[in-house]
């Protein structure tokens, strides 16, 4: 859904070899799935954003089958944790274009300020 908005996209599937992309490239926006395997990646939060201090970040989940709380407890904790969006699955393609725009708004106005401070 995010490359048919124009979006390039990396996937990764473990924590570690995300923290790597995020050492090497840059980055518009993350977006973290909160269950992979048996590892909750919010708990890995602060990492990534010490890696990509100024980039949105968007959190997706469905939750676990054997907890059926699980999935508003990690919205709720993605939440308090100021992530920029939440994405319950399933989310739709207008909720991904959606949030699209919204990080393409912020990117420009942080190049506007940039622009202005260096005047």
């Amino acid at each position: 859904m995010f490359q048919r908005v124009g979006y390039e996209t990396t996937c990764v599937v473990t924590s570690d070899e995300a923290q790597e992309q995020l050492r090497v490239g840059a980055f518009d926006l993350l977006l973290l799935d909160v269950f992979v395997e048996s590892h909750n990646t919010l708990d890995d939060l602060q990492g990534y954003r010490d890696l990509a201090p100024h980039v949105p970040v968007a959190i997706m989940t469905a939750g676990q089958l054997d907890n059926p709380d699980a999935s508003a407890e990690s919205l709720n904790k993605a939440r308090r944790a100021r992530v920029n969006f939440l994405l319950p699955k399933p989310f739709y393609f207008d909720d991904v274009k959606q949030i699209c725009g919204d990080v393409d708004t912020y990117w420009s106005h942080i190049d506007a300020s940039k622009q202005a401070v260096a005047s």
